[in-house]
């Protein structure tokens, strides 16, 4: 079995390790008991349909709980199998009430709960796994000579990702185009909007509405009746009519109301016509609306949404709802945590907690305190060695070196016995 070489502890020994990281991973990977099990894993996973065929295989497990650094739980059979059974929808499932992310992290990646679409069997599944087993074990065997060396490698495979926002689904950028082109149509129809809302309030009949033309481009435009808005706009009176039929036909439809089934209305064929009818609510019985506090809002979202046209080339398949003349992102919202989620992610991630008490210089007693009081303190240590409280920060591969290398220096100097001169201290640090 390949042993990584690591020549000596602190600074020089990490420095030779990131040099020589790829070769002797590779060495590593080529060693008959790695090469064993991955390739039993390779050939058997895609079997695996329940969480009792993987835990009853004790070479698959060892491989699955290995590749999320979980390999210490290989006798946990029960605990494991309820981890996977329970799965990560339910927010009271085994795997989410931990405060180890790696538990949910690997019920996840293996899908055999309740609602979950199972991985074993895809594409790719078996070869990010094999990927992850080598990796984390070439850390273990780091750390069975320097326990820092495992940890600073274990930091620089994850915490990039954990620091990162993740990329955003393509549902999540066409929402993002719509957003932009819904705030382009509003900001070019801000006239119209601002005439509207300030001068809605004044009418009180079907005519006040249909004799002004402003008014009545955004209150048809809100309803998909452009067509009847711009024939009445465009029509030219004559001896015989001096409005178009479309304007006697929105009269109609508003003096009428919509609550008897014989208005005109209710016998159009188009909906929205019942639609303008109930919002202004001129008819017969009907509580008038226009001069309610929030009437000219509700139209001119309406308008906004139903007026502006789709960007070209995007395709779109979800109804453009405007509140407050700007298009919801809420059902379009990224997967990324907050800053004070992923301190509590890396806080409850033993190799991690582990890098930054030691790195931001907590002593060992800190993990005793309150939760909220832990995170208002590494957060008021990172923005004082760091410059910036934000765990996104590392995701800039100087700022994660920067990090390691605190991690790594004040891991050597508490390694140093206590009463060890600081002249040997010093010395030792300069050689290293």
């Amino acid at each position: 079995m390949f042993t990584p070489v690591i020549p000596s502890s602190g600074l020089t020994g990490w420095r030779f390790l990131q040099r020589t990281y790829d070769s002797q991973l590779e060495n590593f990977s080529n060693s008959a008991q790695i090469v064993r099990n991955t390739e039993y894993f390779r050939e058997n996973i895609s079997k695996v349909t329940s969480a009792e065929d993987l835990t009853s295989d004790r070479r698959l497990l060892e491989v699955a709980l290995g590749a999320f650094g979980l390999q210490d739980d290989i006798n946990n059979r029960f605990f494991i199998k309820k981890i996977l059974e329970e799965g990560t929808t339910a927010d009271d499932s085994l795997a989410n009430r931990f405060s180890d992310n790696r538990y949910k992290e690997f019920s996840a990646a293996f899908g055999l709960g309740p609602g979950e679409d199972r991985q074993t069997a895809t594409i790719g599944f078996a070869d990010d796994m094999v990927l992850r087993f080598r990796a984390n074990s070439f850390e273990v065997s780091a750390g069975q000579q320097d326990e820092s060396m495992r940890i600073a490698l274990y930091a620089q495979r994850v915490l990039g990702d954990l620091a990162s926002p993740p990329q955003k689904s393509q549902d999540r950028l066409d929402a993002e185009a719509v957003a932009r082109a819904v705030a382009d149509f509003a900001s070019s129809a801000s006239d119209d909007i601002e005439y509207f809302e300030q001068n809605i309030g004044q009418i009180a009949t079907p005519e006040e509405l249909l004799n002004d033309q402003r008014l009545l481009k955004v209150a048809l435009g809100a309803f998909g009746l452009q067509d009847d808005y711009e024939a009445i706009v465009e029509f030219e009176p004559n001896d015989e009519f001096s409005v178009s039929p479309e304007w006697v036909k929105i009269k109609e439809v508003l003096e009428e109301g919509s609550i008897s089934v014989v208005a005109r209305a209710n016998e159009l064929e188009n909906p929205a016509y019942a639609d303008l009818s109930r919002a202004f609510g001129f008819g017969i019985a009907e509580d008038f609306q226009a001069n309610d506090f929030d009437f000219s809002d509700g139209i001119t979202d309406l308008y906004i949404a139903r007026s502006f046209e789709m960007p070209d080339g995007l395709e779109f398949d979800q109804p453009v709802i405007v509140t407050n003349g700007r298009f919801e992102l809420e059902p379009f919202r990224t997967d990324d945590m907050s800053n004070d989620a992923k301190w509590f992610t890396l806080m409850g991630e033993p190799p991690l907690r582990s890098l930054f008490e030691t790195a931001l210089n907590l002593p060992r007693e800190f993990g005793q305190i309150d939760i909220e009081q832990q995170l208002t303190v590494f957060k008021e240590r990172a923005r004082a060695i760091f410059g910036s409280d934000e765990v996104n920060q590392f995701s800039d591969p100087e700022k994660l070196d920067q990090l390691i290398t605190q991690y790594v220096v004040r891991s050597q100097i508490s390694s140093f016995n206590n009463g060890a001169s600081s002249a040997a201290i010093a010395l030792s640090l300069l050689q290293s």
